[in-house]
């Protein structure tokens, strides 16, 4: 989950090479899979796991810098409850 000013990471990720969605991947789904049996169960959408999300209002695919830019995320579930929008 992107916590806090994590967000400004990825674009800087874009810029040293990878794609939106590989900078986006890295910070969700691939830092759990780093840590094998010890890992949280984070990082997906999956029963038993929990569900940190955030709703965007536009696509970061299109433009990666809209997570770090908090006035774009309309909504914020941190282990399955809501607590933004």
């Amino acid at each position: 989950m992107l916590v806090g000013r994590n967000g400004r990471e990825l674009p800087l990720l874009v810029a040293a090479g990878m794609t939106p969605l590989q900078a986006i991947e890295s910070a969700t789904a691939n830092g759990p899979l780093t840590l094998g049996p010890q890992a949280p169960l984070s990082g997906q959408l999956v029963a038993g796991h929990r569900a940190d999300v955030i709703i965007l209002d536009a696509d970061p695919l299109d433009d990666i810098a809209l997570l770090a830019d908090p006035a774009h995320v309309v909504g914020v579930w941190t282990a399955g409850r809501r607590v933004k929008g």
